[in-house]
């Protein structure tokens, strides 16, 4: 009976340690992994929200630009609802040395995505963490007329959040730079 007991207690202990666990948050260990073993990176962060509900599973895509005619290398993607921070290492695509650009995209699986962002990089920038907002994603009312999937809107909160990503990864050496999000989205998808 008691190593039944055992055996069972012990995959809820740990189910609940990993439940625990920050989803949408890099470890302060791989990162300063990544840094002392000299690889190329970009930490990117911000937060990501929808006014009541109103978009089922909103998703935020960070994406490569393929080669003409290719499609995207997803890069890293999460889908958040609640307003919380997330904190995610890009890292360059097989096709390419470093990672010298990427774009970023918000919307749902139900309604599509819309590109706010393109964030450009020199060969050797890296490491570096880019904040790109705190945003607020909803349905676009007319997307037909309007040519958008989706309405973002951006609060910017950087000296908060580089306050946090310091507190967080005290170790990580790199520049923090502030990317804003395009008012109006990109070109339908």
């Amino acid at each position: 009976m008691q190593v039944r007991v055992v055996s069972i207690a012990l995959p809820v202990v740990l189910f609940a340690t990993v439940s625990c666990a920050h989803v949408n948050r890099v470890s302060g260990d791989a990162l300063a992994r990544l840094a002392r073993n000299g690889d190329q990176f970009v930490l990117v962060f911000g937060s990501l929200s929808t006014p009541a509900g109103q978009l089922d599973r909103p998703a935020l895509r960070f994406l490569h630009p393929g080669i003409s005619g290719t499609p995207d290398d997803l890069l890293w993607s999460t889908t958040i609802s609640t307003g919380q921070r997330f904190y995610a290492v890009l890292h360059a695509p097989p096709s390419t040395k470093y990672l010298d650009a990427f774009n970023v995209e918000v919307g749902s699986e139900t309604v599509g995505f819309d590109r706010i962002i393109y964030a450009h990089m020199r060969e050797g920038q890296e490491p570096v963490a880019m904040y790109v907002g705190d945003i607020e994603v909803r349905p676009a009312h007319d997307r037909s007329a309007q040519g958008q999937k989706v309405v973002v809107e951006s609060r910017d909160d950087f000296s908060n959040a580089e306050r946090e990503l310091r507190r967080l990864y005290p170790r990580f050496a790199g520049v923090v730079l502030k990317i804003t999000p395009l008012r109006s989205s990109g070109p339908p998808r």
